[in-house]
This record gives C-alpha cells, sequence and structure tokens, in this order.
C-alpha cells in the first residue's frame, strides 16, 4: 500500500502539521501539496508543490497523477466548486478515501454563517462514492498560533468551545483516512 495522498490547502495552518505526520507515519508516501501561490512551506524527498487552483476543474486534474494517489484530503473552505472538483477527482482516480475538516456548531451567532458553509461543503463531498473521513474540530490552535484566533485562545474567548490542537486534528484525521484502527 502506498498511502500517497494529495492536501488541497496543503500550505496552510492544518495543512503543514497534516503534511509533517503523514510524512512521519508513511516515510515512502509521496505527497502533493497543492496551493494556488507559490508557497513550499514543508520541504522533503517525497514532498511535491503542485501551484493550481482546485476551482479549475480541468487544471486540477492536468496538474495531478490521480492514478498514483490512495487519497485526498481537503483544506479549503468557502468554495462549493473546490469541494466539487475533490470529490469529482477522487471518484475518477478511484480513490479510498476524501479527509475533510469540519466544524463542530457550537451555538456562536457570528460563527452561523461559517458552520453553514462547511456543513453544506461536507454534503457536497458525501454525495459522491468515494468514502469522506471527516474530523469535526472547534477551534484549532498551537503555541505557534499568533493569529486573531491565537490571541483569542489564549485571553479565554474560547473557553466555551473548548479549543483543539492542530496535532490531534491532523493524528485523527490521518485515522479516519487511513483507518488505521484497522491495521
Amino acid at each position: 500500500m502506498s498511502n500517497n495522498v494529495i492536501i488541497v490547502g496543503g500550505n496552510g495552518f492544518v495543512g503543514r502539521e497534516l503534511t509533517m505526520q503523514w510524512a512521519n507515519r508513511f516515510p515512502e508516501a509521496e505527497i502533493y501539496i497543492t496551493s494556488r501561490g507559490d508557497r513550499k512551506e514543508i520541504q522533503g524527498a517525497h514532498v511535491h508543490h503542485v501551484q493550481v487552483d482546485v476551482n479549475d476543474a480541468q487544471s486540477f486534474e492536468n496538474a495531478l497523477h490521480g492514478d498514483e494517489t490512495d487519497y485526498i484530503v481537503t483544506l479549503t473552505y468557502g468554495s462549493q466548486d473546490a469541494v466539487t472538483t475533490v470529490r469529482d477527482f477522487a471518484e475518477k482516480h478511484n480513490l479510498k478515501a476524501i479527509g475533510n475538516v469540519g466544524i463542530v456548531n457550537f451555538g456562536i451567532p457570528e460563527m452561523a454563517d461559517f458552520v453553514t458553509m462547511k456543513k453544506e461543503e461536507l454534503k457536497t463531498l458525501q454525495e459522491g462514492s468515494v468514502r469522506v473521513a471527516n474530523y469535526d474540530a472547534t477551534v484549532i490552535w498551537n503555541k505557534y498560533r499568533h493569529d486573531e484566533i491565537g490571541k483569542g485562545i489564549k485571553n479565554g474567548d474560547y473557553d466555551e468551545m473548548p479549543p483543539v490542537s492542530v496535532e490531534v486534528v491532523a493524528e485523527q484525521l490521518i485515522d479516519r483516512i487511513t483507518q488505521a484502527w484497522k491495521a
């Protein structure tokens, strides 16, 4: 089993942790990180950066080697086109699973639109024939997160959720995608 993976949005906060853990767990796996920009946050012999816009299904298809891939993870948000591209790509290439990070509905009115959007994205993924491995998180953090969310966590603004570490999110998502408990 090769455990090759495409991580859509892999240069972001969760994507970097997911890439590092995937590489540690499956050292021979080829990891394809896609992003629209030319960021190359994680380097390694088996880490490949692909600059492509997931919203453009044909460009996405042309840029990647779906027949050499086992899994795909989407870490995007806010684009049904992106989610549809991922779902359709996974179906076309008979991938084993699609990984997704969703969100827990924790009842904060300011987050209602975001929660609804993430639920719709998950629904779109689940409409396909490929198994979807989803991990619903609250606020994702680690001690190196210094943006507004990181500051809010340190101030106790999210104590009612509670926050979950990015390391746990990545570990759980990999387990669910690869069904590690079946090994």
